[in-house]
């Protein structure tokens, strides 16, 4: 994925991310005092799913209809979504596309201005920030890494506790936590308060002065602090926090709402440790935090790492004097609101065009067929009137039953999927298949304007659209019997396009073939000299194979 598309993926996460943290702070204050620990702790992984599954279904209950959007911006948005399509010239003398063939201009209904900044412009407009969030999402892993690596290589060489007392009350608490796997306690002077550090072999890591001033009790109470982090395997969920503090560091509000939920990973191993201790120690375990903090004159924290005592102890002080179980009511009222909340920030937003759209196809094929019926049945009058201009220049394919065949083949054709001269349906074909068939591509190129890569066939005198899933979107084909279908003749079989424009000196029209494919014709502008022009090339295009979900991207229509 380019850098510059992953850079709005993460924007686009860590917005909905942001809404969504808003809830959850809103409800956990809401019910602050009312949900146990593990009830506010579980609540933050919503957020996390948020921000790390990169697609979401649409919903009206999405918070984001309801927020206005601008007629400018809209109009930019649907500008660059617009209809995509290939203006190649003719066939070179050799009958091959020439090179320069898959040049895809943006073209729409409405002319874009000339003052318009160009999408090699807008690429780097938005590569520049993505390469500083990339930058500084590097230095910041670097940093922990090395601090991290730091302080491996450094407890590789402590010295193993071999105080038999303090093994004992180890091994008592690893008896009451149900803990079976092997826990060494290592010495280190430099570490201000007790921690669990490791994946694969952790060690809790306490300093000398603090064995000497608290009692068996108390380190009692430590050492079940710490291994209710193993056994709840804190360390592996406070790792991936961190990563993706790294990932949207640019977002404060994203950064905040993780650094709660590390806070409250530790209360909640503190009502671990809570259940596995008789009512009337809660007191002495508060105790024991109180004495730690008079111990230590100021709170230490490496990365990798999880403390014993941290600057939010007065909430932890709280919530043990308070400690028991949660009312089920609360517990279902505040479920219900994160319920609402992530459905709002889980989806995305109803497009709101998407139902006219469909409402114009449909109706754009209903008028095709009934003037395609009305041509092929209806007995021609005689008239009195004069006859307008356009029906003296339109020709009649009647008089051309090759042309008209041809025409009609090249739409049953494309209700499967495929064009002239190609056993290579879009949306079922993947490049490997054709490239199987037909050899590697002359070229292949990528245009983000028409979302995939486009691989040029010349000898076959066709050209493909891949998207990232290798799969085929779209089918273009130069057949040399194109050129004895002309402008109107068109129109005459299959009615009022669905879609015309003119762009660069050529008109683009388009049918709706079926629900799944549509296709387009190339032709040069009509002039005063050339009013009826001949067709120059022909595609059918998969418009769903364009959909990107993972980037919120509806894809192109035409």
């Amino acid at each position: 994925m380019p850098i510059a598309e992953l850079f709005h993926l993460l924007v686009t996460l860590s917005l909905s991310g942001s809404i969504m943290a808003l809830g959850l702070l809103f409800i956990k204050f809401l019910f602050r005092q009312k949900l146990n620990a593990n009830v506010h702790y579980l609540l933050w992984f919503v957020l996390v799913l948020r921000l790390i599954v990169p697609f979401s279904p649409q919903s009206s209950l999405s918070i984001l209809n309801y927020i206005p959007r601008s007629t400018s911006t809209s109009n930019l948005s649907q500008t660059f979504r617009q209809t995509i399509h290939t203006l190649a010239p003719p066939l070179n003398e050799n009958n091959s596309l020439p090179k320069s063939s898959l040049a895809i201009p943006l073209t729409s209904d409405n002319n874009v201005n000339s003052t318009t900044s160009s999408p090699g412009k807008t690429a780097a407009a938005i590569s520049l920030p993505a390469y500083l969030w990339l930058t500084g999402a590097a230095l910041i892993f670097i940093y922990i890494f090395m601090v991290n690596g730091s302080l491996l290589a450094k407890i590789k060489k402590l010295p193993a506790c071999e105080n038999q007392e303090l093994l004992n009350i180890l091994k008592e608490c690893k008896t009451r936590l149900k803990i079976t796997s092997k826990v060494p306690v290592v010495y280190d002077t430099s570490f201000k308060s007790p921690a669990l550090f490791g994946w694969r072999k952790p060690k809790i890591i306490i300093s000398q002065h603090i064995i000497d001033k608290l009692s068996p009790k108390e380190l009692n109470f430590v050492f079940l602090h710490e291994l209710s982090h193993l056994k709840r395997r804190d360390l592996f969920v406070n790792t991936f926090v961190t990563l993706l503090q790294i990932v949207y560091w640019f977002n404060p509000l994203i950064w905040y709402a993780l650094h709660q939920m590390k806070r409250d990973c530790e209360i909640a191993c503190d009502a671990t440790a809570l259940a596995a201790i008789r009512p009337e120690e809660h007191k002495k375990y508060a105790q024991t935090i109180i004495e730690l903090i008079q111990l230590l004159s100021e709170p230490f924290w490496i990365p990798g790492t999880i403390g014993f005592v941290n600057k939010f102890n007065t909430r932890r002080i709280i919530m043990i004097s308070s400690f028991r179980k949660s009312s089920l009511k609360w517990t279902v009222a505040a479920l219900a609101m994160t319920l609402i909340v992530g459905c709002s920030s889980l989806t995305t937003p109803l497009k709101p065009t998407e139902n006219t759209q469909n409402q114009n196809a449909a109706s754009s094929t209903n008028n095709q067929q009934n003037t395609s019926t009305e041509t092929q049945t209806s007995t021609p009058t005689p008239s009195t009137s004069t006859p307008s201009a356009s029906s003296q220049t339109t020709p009649s394919l009647n008089a051309d039953s090759s042309s008209k065949t041809l025409l009609l083949n090249m739409m049953q054709l494309a209700r499967q999927g495929k064009i002239l001269n190609s056993d290579f349906p879009v949306k079922t074909t993947t490049i490997e298949d054709i490239e199987k068939a037909l050899g590697p591509a002359d070229s292949t190129n990528y245009v983000g304007a028409a979302k995939g890569r486009y691989a040029t066939f010349s000898s076959h005198k066709l050209v493909f659209g891949i998207n990232k899933g290798e799969q085929i979107f779209e089918a273009r084909s130069f057949d040399s019997r194109l050129s004895s279908l002309s402008l109107n003749g068109v129109k005459a079989v299959l009615g009022t396009p669905a879609y015309d424009t003119n762009y660069n000196n050529q008109e683009i029209i388009g049918y709706t073939a079926n629900s799944d494919f549509k296709i387009e014709m190339v032709f040069p502008q009509p002039t005063a000299s050339n009013p009826n022009p001949k067709m120059d090339h022909y595609s059918v295009l998969y418009p769903r194979g364009t959909v990107n979900y993972m980037a919120d991207d509806p894809g192109r229509q035409w």
